[in-house]
């Protein structure tokens, strides 16, 4: 059980390093300290307890190194609560307060430095300290000296409670700790056998402590990752996102259209880019307000990204109205006949749009589209093809907009 209790408190000074190492605080630091202080004194128990029958562990409790150990251990934990809860104070006062990532080290070798001490302290003088105390105070003295320790550990809890308000998680589940580890003392100091029911139940406190600390801090941390995927998504979404069509932006087009151009160069792959004008959208917006031709802008973003053929593809809005679509593995004959198909649709959706009398009188929304496309065996330069299809597109609105047209530039531009 001791074993138990030893690893799990091990595991439970881990996380809070992890913790300290993730946000600089040092009182995650100290706390790490407590649970490695109890965890050192609780294995070193069960080595000593390894070949002894229980209820001779339990008859020689007393008078054995273990006892000692265990006031130890669990003294060392209550100062290392201490001193932590004291150093979150002085951060709350002081804002500015360095992190010191070297406190772990130092606080780690505190506590295996006092472990070590104390156990050879206690292993070569134990009987006479049992005898002493045995002299001093009677039998009662592991009585008194587990009183005066629970007392310690229940004017620490008021002490937490008061310093702290329990405004931080981390003093939440420390008081909860403080909490169960004086059931286990009271228990400890009353049990008379060990197959007595205080017994038992203080083997199990003494290993729900440790576990309570672990479970709840791997929850923070899962807590603290999927804020930070969350955080990060965000950024992201705020950084390529255009925020009124919801489509990709300029800077994800500068960013992913090097990495697909650079792998259909190495896989020797077509690739096919197509560049989006909606036709006389100034008119759009003098005719119907502003509000409108936003409206009209989110409708063809919608359709372009319900007209993309392949998961591979991509559309971003490049500025104003003007929009591009990316295909990589797609020759001109293809690009074509996806281009054409795009027109058509955003004709049909975007047109709904207008009021009925526009629509009667001839109008509708419609889209202009240049294509450059770029084939295995020449050089592939993505900036070059953009500025290709942008010679398309301006070729599609001299021949009266709302068509396709092929780059006639191609070989030219991409053998340059």
């Amino acid at each position: 059980m001791l074993s138990i209790a030893g690893i799990l408190n091990l595991l439970a000074a881990i996380l809070f390093g992890t913790q300290y190492f993730y946000n600089g605080k040092r009182y995650f630091a100290l706390l790490g300290s407590a649970f490695l202080s109890r965890s050192l004194f609780e294995l070193t128990q069960a080595i000593l307890g390894s070949g002894m029958p229980i209820a001779s562990v339990s008859a020689t409790m007393w008078q054995s190194s273990g006892a000692w150990l265990w006031l130890a251990g669990e003294s060392g934990f209550a100062l290392f609560v201490a001193l932590g809860t004291r150093s979150y104070l002085r951060t709350r006062r002081e804002t500015s307060h360095p992190a010191g990532y070297l406190a772990t080290v130092r606080y780690g070798l505190v506590a295996v430095g006092s472990w070590a001490l104390t156990t050879l302290l206690i292993g070569s003088t134990h009987t006479d300290l049992a005898a002493a105390m045995t002299a001093h105070f009677g039998s009662q003295w592991p009585l008194l000296t587990g009183t005066a320790l629970a007392m310690i550990d229940a004017a620490l809890l008021v002490y937490v409670c008061q310093k702290t308000r329990l405004d931080h998680k981390v003093f939440l589940l420390v008081s909860v700790i403080l909490i169960i580890v004086i059931c286990e003392i009271t228990l400890v100091i009353s049990a008379r056998s060990p197959y007595s029911i205080q017994w038992c139940f203080a083997c199990l406190m003494m290993i729900a402590a440790p576990a309570t600390a672990a479970i709840s801090v791997i929850l923070e941390i899962t807590r603290q990752y999927q804020s930070l995927a969350l955080t990060n998504t965000d950024l992201a979404e705020q950084v390529f996102v255009d925020p009124l069509t919801k489509i990709h932006n300029r800077r994800y087009f500068d960013v992913w259209a090097q990495q697909i151009s650079g792998k259909a160069a190495s896989l020797k792959t077509p690739l096919s880019l197509l560049l989006i004008d909606i036709d006389f959208f100034k008119q759009v917006n003098d005719r119907h307000g502003h509000p409108f031709g936003d409206a009209v802008l989110q409708r063809v973003a919608a359709t372009i990204l319900q007209g993309i053929p392949q998961p591979s593809h991509f559309a971003v809005r490049l500025g104003g109205e003007e929009f591009a679509l990316i295909l990589p593995d797609t020759d001109e004959t293809t690009a074509l006949r996806v281009s054409n198909r795009l027109r058509e649709s955003v004709r049909q959706a975007a047109t709904e749009m207008l009021p009925a009398h526009t629509v009667a009188s001839g109008d509708a929304v419609t889209i202009s589209v240049g294509i450059a496309t770029w084939l295995p065996g020449t050089a592939l330069n993505i900036d070059r093809m953009l500025s290709d299809a942008d010679r398309a597109l301006y070729e599609a609105k001299d021949k009266g907009r709302n068509q396709s047209v092929l780059s006639r530039y191609r070989d030219a531009i991409s053998t340059a």
